[in-house]
């Protein structure tokens, strides 16, 4: 079936690498989280991360979509994309950032607290779920297509394409599978850091994670 869930579902959050030495020691933290990084490198669009806090989760007693830690459910992220190309945010080079990987499978055992969405988290038409078994909701030939443009016939599609998987205020280290970054010098800098750290996190290079073939 084009719409199958995948058997592991693999999940996706970006970040700068000056972030990488914070993460090692404290994992991925919300910003309201106590263990917040007070020197985060931040490279999303801020205006957006700002109406999340305010954005109620669609399940009762969840909160705001801004108290969750998100992960894509692809690489290949439109954020990733407007990151790269400057397109309403800041430019930043492909090896200034870090791509963290983990699953649903591995996150949904961390955090007794966590939802997904059949699309971008705060809009208003996107439906929120808890429970894994709806994971056949998300569109997954439009995300595995890696193609978001927008057309008549689909005006949708782009929406679908920013599904999410959230996690409640806090991802441990242990939860991260791996690290994809965009060349060797990133690589080098990556497992120096992990070797200071005394962690032991897969390291890839992968140029197509950042739009480049």
């Amino acid at each position: 079936m084009p719409n199958q869930v995948p058997n592991k579902v693999r999940l996706f959050r970006i970040t700068h690498r000056d972030n990488l030495a914070d993460i090692l020691v404290h994992g991925i933290c919300n910003k309201h989280h106590p263990n917040a990084n007070p020197n985060f490198v931040s490279i999303g669009n801020n205006d957006v991360i700002d109406k999340r806090i305010e954005h109620e989760v669609k399940i009762i007693d969840y909160g705001n979509v801004g108290e969750y830690v998100p992960f894509y459910f692809t690489p290949a992220s439109v954020m990733l994309l407007n990151i790269l190309t400057g397109y309403g945010v800041p430019k930043v080079m492909p090896e200034d950032i870090i791509c963290m990987v983990s699953s649903v499978q591995t996150l949904s055992n961390c955090n007794n607290k966590y939802f997904f969405t059949d699309g971008q988290a705060n809009t208003f038409i996107t439906k929120h779920y808890a429970d894994l078994k709806d994971l056949d909701k998300i569109d997954w030939q439009v995300i595995n297509s890696k193609d978001f443009t927008k057309s008549n016939l689909d005006p949708d599609r782009l929406r679908r394409y920013q599904a999410e998987f959230l996690v409640y205020s806090h991802v441990p280290l242990t939860s991260i599978e791996g690290i994809v970054v965009y060349n060797e010098s990133c690589s080098n800098f990556v497992k120096s850091e992990l070797e200071k750290a005394g962690e032991i996190i897969p390291v890839h290079v992968s140029k197509k994670h950042y739009f480049n073939h």
